[in-house]
Order: C-alpha cells, then sequence, then structure tokens
C-alpha cells in the first residue's frame, strides 16, 4: 500500500475547528516531556511506548495521554488516562499504547501520521469529547509515522562446488544479504523507518564470527574449524527500525550437517591472512577459478591488468587452454595481441563473447589496468548480451548476482556518487552493481570509477558475482 504522509502544519485550527476544548483547568507551572519513536509498526496488535516526564505537578494531577491519527477522524476512546500523580511535584514513567485494545478505535495503517498529546490538568479529562487544545502551553506532543513496509532483500550463500549440492567448497567462506525498507515504493520521499538489526541466530558445535556493524549490507565472513560437526544451522530474521519482520523468517544460510569437504583447508596463500579479501580469494583459488604467483603468493593488493581480467572471467565461464581460439574471431583482431601471447586466447574469448571491447583504433589494450568502472562495465556487458554466451554447467551460468545488472531490477542500497556522471558509459552499471553488494564505494560519496581495481577486489566482486540467493 502506498504511503503518505498527511501535514501537520495546520494542527491548531484542524483542532480548533473539529473539536471543542477540554474544560479542565491546567496545571500552573507544571512542566513536562513526551518521547516515542518516530516509527511505529502497522497492525491491528501493534503498541507503541511513549516515555514522559513532568515537573512542577500540585495536589492532585491527572497526567492523560491522548492519540489520534492527524488528518483522519478522532475517536472519544482514543483519550487514556496514564496515571494520577498525589502529594508530589514531579514524575515520570512509560505510557504503551496499544492499538490491539478494543476502547482504540483506530488501528494504524501504513503510511498513517499519529500524535500523541500529553496533558497536566486539574481533573480527569478523558471523558470530554476532545483532547485539549496542543497550542496550550501545558500540552506536550510527540508524533510517530506508521511504517508498515517490512524489509526486504536478497540472501546469498557461497556457490557449491558442483560436487555436492549444497555443500560449500571448503571451509572458508562469506555469508552475505541485503535488505531494504523502501523496496518498491512508489514515491521516495514515503517515510520509512529503515533498517532494524538482522536478529542473527547460529546453533551447532562452534559460534561463528559475530557479524560486525549491523546495517542493510550484513557480510559474515566464517571458517569452519576442523571440530565442527553435526546439526549446524546459522539463520538471520530481518527487522525494520519500527519492529516489523517479514513474517516469513528465520531465514537460513545453512541448515543441515557439517559434511567432510566443509572443514578441509581452502587454498592458502602466504600473503593473505588477515587481509579483508582473505574468504573471496582462499574460496575461489579453491573452486580453481583464481591462482597465485609461483612464490606462493596471491598479491591481493596488487593491480589487475584487462588481460587478467578476460582470462579470470573466462575461467569462471568454463574454458581453459583446450577450449580458447588459436586464432582471433571476427572483430577481435587487435594489433596489440599476438598469437604467440600467453593471454591471447583468453582475451579473443572475452571479445568474441561480447564481455570485453577494444580501446579503439584496433587496440585491445591487455596490459593496462582494469578500472573500477570497467569491471562492472563488463558483468553488465554478460548480462545484456542475453547471458547467451556462458557455458552450461560454468560456474559464470550460475551467478545469480548477473540478475542486478538487469534495468527491472530493484535497488536494495542507493548513493549519490560525485565522481560518476550521469552520462558515463559506467554510470548505470556502477548504480547496480552497488545496489545488489557486488561491490563498494570508495567513501560515503565517491566510487573512483577510474582507479584501477586490485586482486582482491576482484576476488570480491567474481565472489559476489557468483553467489547462489535466497530471497525475502
Amino acid at each position: 500500500m502506498s504511503k503518505k504522509v498527511f501535514t501537520v502544519l495546520l494542527l491548531a485550527v484542524f483542532v480548533l475547528a473539529q473539536f471543542s476544548i477540554a474544560s479542565a483547568a491546567p496545571v500552573a507551572g507544571a512542566e513536562g516531556t513526551l518521547v516515542g519513536p518516530d516509527f511505529m509498526p502497522a497492525g491491528a496488535a501493534s503498541t507503541v511506548d511513549f516515555d514522559w516526564t513532568a515537573t512542577g505537578l500540585t495536589n492532585p494531577t491527572n497526567i492523560v495521554m491522548y492519540a489520534r491519527i492527524q488528518g483522519g477522524t478522532y475517536a472519544i476512546d482514543e483519550c487514556n488516562l496514564v496515571a494520577t500523580i498525589n502529594g508530589t511535584s514531579t514524575g515520570s514513567g512509560t505510557f504503551t499504547y496499544d492499538f490491539s485494545v478494543s476502547a482504540n478505535a483506530a488501528t494504524p495503517a501504513d503510511g498513517d501520521y499519529w500524535e500523541f498529546t500529553l496533558v497536566f490538568d486539574s481533573t480527569d479529562t478523558c471523558g470530554v469529547s476532545a483532547p485539549a487544545n496542543p497550542a496550550v502551553a501545558d500540552n506536550f506532543l510527540a508524533s510517530s509515522y506508521v511504517d508498515g513496509t517490512a524489509l526486504e532483500g536478497i540472501l546469498a550463500i557461497p556457490h557449491p562446488d558442483f560436487t555436492a549440492a549444497g555443500d560449500v567448497a571448503c571451509n572458508t567462506f562469506e555469508y552475505w544479504a541485503l535488505a531494504s525498507d523502501s523496496f518498491g515504493l512508489a514515491v521516495p520521499t514515503d517515510p520509512y523507518s529503515g533498517f532494524g538489526s538482522w536478529n542473527a541466530q547460529t546453533t551447532g558445535t562452534f559460534a561463528p564470527a559475530p557479524i560486525g556493524a549491523e546495517d542493510e549490507l550484513l557480510e559474515w565472513q566464517i571458517t569452519l574449524p576442523a571440530t565442527a560437526s553435526g546439526l549446524w544451522q546459522i539463520s538471520i530474521d530481518p527487522e525494520d527500525a519500527a519492529g516489523n519482520l517479514t513474517g516469513a523468517g528465520p531465514y537460513y544460510f545453512r541448515n543441515g550437517a557439517v559434511s567432510a569437504d566443509e572443514v578441509e583447508d581452502c587454498v592458502d596463500f602466504t600473503d593473505v591472512a588477515g587481509h579483508e579479501n582473505e574468504v573471496h580469494i582462499r574460496y575461489l583459488a579453491d573452486l580453481g577459478l583464481i591462482s597465485g604467483f609461483a612464490d606462493g603468493s596471491f598479491g591481493p593488493d596488487n593491480t589487475l591488468t584487462r588481460a587478467e581480467a578476460a582470462t579470470l572471467i573466462e575461467i569462471s565461464n568454463g574454458y581453459d587452454t583446450t577450449t580458447l581460439p588459436t586464432s582471433a574471431p571476427a572483430g577481435c583482431d587487435f594489433t596489440d595481441v599476438a598469437a604467440s601471447d600467453w593471454f591471447a586466447g583468453w582475451v579473443w574469448q572475452a571479445c568474441d563473447d561480447g564481455f570485453m571491447n577494444g580501446v579503439g583504433g584496433g587496440l585491445f589494450d591487455p596490459n593496462n589496468l582494469l578500472t573500477r568502472g570497467q569491471i562492472v562495465t563488463i558483468f553488465n556487458n554478460i548480462y545484456e548480451n542475453g547471458l547467451a554466451n556462458l557455458l552450461p554447467g560454468s560456474h559464470m551460468s550460475a551467478g545469480f548476482g548477473l540478475v542486478a545488472f538487469a534495468d527491472a531490477s530493484p535497488e536494495f542500497r542507493t548513493a549519490a556518487w560525485t565522481d560518476v556522471s550521469l552520462g558515463a558509459y559506467y554510470a548505470e552499471p556502477v548504480v547496480e552493481a552497488y545496489s545488489w553488494g557486488i561491490v563498494d564505494g570508495t567513501s560515503e560519496t565517491t566510487f573512483s570509477p577510474d582507479q584501477a581495481m586490485t586482486r582482491g577486489e576482484f576476488a570480491k566482486t567474481l565472489y559476489r558475482i557468483l553467489a547462489s540467493y535466497g530471497g525475502f
């Protein structure tokens, strides 16, 4: 249901025009506060807590809470007596407004704007026909939008190794997910509370590392110990900041017994321990999709050439040196790619598949560095070509993350990049890849599309592209 925003500019006029003013006498000198959440959930079973404080009260004093939907009709039964304080000049407490109580006639609907009024009066005014005038000094207001839109998102798990369905390739991997509370809203300015919590749960013979800071992108990197055995479960039950659950959770990353291949150590390198992309590098290396150097290192912070990128992408597409072209296909005869070059067949295949293009003037520029803007454009090309050139059964053909580049795909997260021009060839792919968590920015406002991509960054990007998925 589309959300609706009601203005509060005519609040006093609205009350005066529609309702009579309470006849009870206000308490002279009384001061107070009323604090509640900016958003509350929708539905008849919803409750919302408001904290109140009061000073300067006389004996006796009635503290009264009123609630109503702004812009709608007011129900007399929505008047609720919070407490009566006798013989004291101060007071505080929490008032829980329960919409499931039959006396509270209206229930919060998605997009509603509710106002709550705290009143200090000499007598119990709950029986009057309307709340006291909010413009009067002894009234204290709080308001809350109703967010009835639950989080929606994707749940990604490591790609299986094609030898045991559902099992990971080795003991080091990353679970990740994305969630949005504004998913599918027709009007971007509609009020919504935003991400709340992943509510992660684990059950098994070991405790995985914590997921870290909780926001709309979950990145949970895990290494299974050799002693892990038996049933192992890890799940999330995403919740928005208003308390809305999807209603279908929990969603499982894993719910089954640990298998032997899951506790086998991943391929390792001498220079990736503790690196931010360690789990991506080791996992993909175990699948045979990336490799290191002769000295046992991987060089996670080294840059990547265009020829190396063509090679890694076509390996993920199921090619090896025995199945590559031995001469340039039509339209791929680059003057700077000779048949004797180690990368020739890989470049020719990536060109023939429509994944990578030349740079103009008959050149491919194989030894130039691959930029961050170029890599997302390459994956966009793979999708835009209709996936027709992906080999059946290859890791790339099972890469659901490529759907991120569909024009109709939803955006799970957005950013206001200051360095991505609207007309740039990489503009749309950057927005789509970031939206689905495939790539990150270099800061909150920059993507750095012309910056060279590192080998570690490429491993993470490829890992995310190849991840299997579930939706919620």
